[in-house]
């Protein structure tokens, strides 16, 4: 759809691999096209699953509608979380409308594993369009948290299985970013792996500041 890829575009997110390498999706309302007729018992039954999951909501509404979609896969290539980013202007959104989305419940997976698994150093962003932004620059070691509460246990717990000894902090250069680098810096040392943080200029992140210094 051309909507999207003049998002990434705008983005800078620009890589002749990126969408194949990260699956990248746009949810644009004609999911409901693609099933079996509502009227039918398959469609009755795959739509209710998708209401489960919480791609479709109570309405029969895609929940991401209007979003770019990431997905983040497990080790077997399975999808076990979604990130979606909608894309539309400001001023064509309803006020209001939360521009950052997930699937609901707890936040699962790491994004882009295969990154951690032939390095001793990662770099850990805030957010999955900060981690495609340094993957389109050539940095392939790299992964997201979700946002800045969004460090799991789980993604703490793959650092250490994989054996890395360095994270590069690269979160948001603003108050909120520099306080999650710092606690996260902490708990990092106490688990063995060092801590860096990467220094953007103030009320920069690393997708601002890439198209900034292109």
């Amino acid at each position: 759809s051309p909507e999207p890829l003049a998002y990434l575009e705008k983005r800078g997110l620009i890589h002749p691999e990126l969408i194949e390498a990260f699956r990248l999706g746009y949810a644009n309302r004609t999911l409901g096209y693609r099933l079996p007729s509502k009227d039918s018992q398959a469609g009755e039954a795959m739509r209710g699953r998708l209401q489960k999951l919480g791609l479709l909501r109570e309405s029969g509404h895609e929940h991401f509608n209007g979003s770019l979609v990431i997905p983040v896969l497990d080790a077997a290539g399975c999808v076990v979380e979604l990130y979606g980013r909608k894309i539309l202007p400001d001023h064509k959104q309803r006020p209001g409308t939360p521009l950052h989305l997930y699937l609901p419940g707890p936040h699962r997976g790491i994004f882009n594993l295969p990154a951690l698994q032939p390095s001793k150093e990662v770099i850990l962003c805030e957010a999955l369009l900060d981690a495609l932004t340094f993957w389109c620059a050539g940095f392939a070691n790299v992964t997201a948290a979700y946002g800045t509460e969004g460090f799991t246990e789980e993604i703490l717990e793959a650092l250490k299985a994989y054996g890395i000894e360095r994270v590069l902090i690269a979160y948001d250069r603003d108050a909120a970013g520099d306080r999650a680098a710092a606690e996260l810096a902490k708990r990092l040392q106490g688990h063995g792996i060092a801590p860096f943080r990467v220094l953007f200029p103030k009320g920069l992140d690393a997708n601002a500041y890439a198209q900034k210094v292109q």
